[in-house]
């Protein structure tokens, strides 16, 4: 869990979306595409993530926006926690860059 998600503006958002978002299921997984029904296991996520947004100098207030928050499947049996698997894979590849431009080799490699 990230700085941002520990923020009582992120815990208000997740709070008061949560069952706007749910009133409106089913839903598209905003990670996978595949359909968030009532009685699933899901979780409030950011369409556009919190590092790249704040990498484009979006406010706390944007990133919390209702227009970029809708649901994610979350740890389930039989059921990927594509929230998790987003986040990973974007923190692997913030790390990475580093690491790659750090020792100078070629964006490409």
């Amino acid at each position: 869990m990230t700085a941002h998600h520990r923020t009582p503006e992120w815990q208000r958002a997740r709070r008061e979306q949560r069952p706007r978002i749910e009133a409106t299921l089913p839903q598209p997984c905003i990670e996978c595409g595949r359909p968030i029904r009532k009685g699933d296991r899901w979780q409030v996520g950011h369409r556009v993530s919190v590092a790249i947004a704040k990498r484009k100098g979006w406010t706390t207030a944007q990133i919390n926006s209702p227009r970029n928050l809708g649901p994610v499947h979350a740890k389930a049996p039989g059921q990927p926690a594509c929230n998790q698997i987003a986040g990973g894979k974007l923190g692997a590849q913030i790390v990475n860059d580093a690491v790659r431009d750090a020792t100078r080799l070629p964006k490409w490699w």
